[in-house]
């Protein structure tokens, strides 16, 4: 998608449209042009209020209105299929951001979703997601 529309995303960024921004570790060093993640991070993080990216195995980073978060990728005894991890990591993400949860919390229901939907076949959570971040979050 950013091989094609790279211009497209980057002017909205520049322009200031973006509030929330995800990306996974290879989109950003594709929107930034860094192969370095530190530096990707650097380059795109002033110009979003909040920038989510994630790193498959090795979690997840926010950085919210100036301030770094991370949290690591939830354990998951067999990797079966990603399709999705990406949209339910967003979506638990954004449960806790549309709640006013902490930023901290937001990328740990992220991980918490990620990991359900890569633990089976398929891009639908077979848990209970409400049930599953009560057991795993408190």
């Amino acid at each position: 998608m950013i091989e094609r529309h790279g211009d497209d995303f980057r002017a909205l960024i520049e322009a200031g449209q973006i509030d929330i921004l995800f990306a996974n570790k290879v989109e950003l060093a594709a929107l930034t042009g860094k192969p370095d993640f530190d530096a990707g991070l650097a380059a795109l993080a002033p110009k979003v209020p909040v920038l989510v990216v994630t790193r498959s195995e090795d979690g997840a980073v926010a950085i919210a209105h100036g301030e770094r978060h991370e949290v690591a990728a939830e354990t998951v005894s067999h990797v079966v299929d990603t399709t999705g991890a990406g949209d339910l990591f967003a979506a638990g993400f954004l449960a806790g951001y549309a709640r006013k949860a902490s930023i901290h919390r937001c990328l740990a229901m992220g991980a918490v979703a990620a990991a359900e939907i890569i633990s089976h076949y398929g891009a639908r959570p077979e848990a209970d997601l409400k049930a599953l971040m009560a057991e795993k979050l408190g």
